[in-house]
């Protein structure tokens, strides 16, 4: 899969967004960043979907067939960028039931979603990504930020954490966006009368 330039400066704000939100003076809960990271790049690919998302509460799961066929290309992103990055991992610590996702996030999806989901979706349209594009932006920043984590928490617990918000983001309905507050073009500034 092609990374656009735009995705690359996507995923580098998102890494930010994730760091100045969560964490304090950019030290992070590595879980909690990892889940923050992972459920936003899931939430975005399911508003991409199309969805009648307001018909529905916040949080409530949301099957659809579009995630199934789509949301495995989030898995893609994330294990080829570890692996361009050189995070080795072991295959018999990766997915199943009893898959390590190391200790619980602090938010949950609903707090994390409402936490980055309106700069998120905003730093790509500045990208110039439609919201799968800055789903999978969202994924190369997770990767990031399983690569810096991995010293601590391990590639493994990292991944597997990953994976999980993937799913949890584009399987459960977010919160609602809040209006992105308008500002009138032409206006003068207030210190010139002309």
């Amino acid at each position: 899969m092609h990374i656009s330039q735009g995705q690359q400066r996507a995923a580098g704000a998102i890494v930010d967004l994730v760091a100045s939100r969560i964490g304090s003076e950019r030290a992070v809960h590595p879980e909690t960043a990892v889940a923050c990271a992972a459920r936003l790049a899931g939430s975005l690919l399911l508003r991409s979907f199309g969805l009648k998302l307001d018909d529905f509460a916040p949080g409530s799961v949301l099957l659809s067939n579009e995630a199934n066929e789509r949301g495995p290309q989030l898995i893609g992103i994330l294990g080829g960028v570890l692996q361009s990055l050189g995070v080795a991992l072991d295959k018999t610590k990766l997915g199943g039931e009893n898959s390590m996702r190391g200790q619980t996030p602090r938010f949950t999806l609903v707090e994390s979603l409402d936490l980055l989901q309106d700069d998120a979706v905003r730093l790509a349209k500045e990208c110039g990504l439609g919201l799968e594009e800055g789903a999978q932006a969202a994924a190369l920043a997770t990767a990031f930020i399983v690569r810096e984590c991995a010293k601590d928490i391990g590639g493994e617990v990292g991944f597997n954490a990953a994976v999980y918000g993937f799913i949890e983001g584009c399987k459960t309905v977010p919160p609602s966006l809040r209006p992105a507050a308008a500002s009138p073009k032409n206006k003068r500034p207030w210190y010139k009368s002309w």
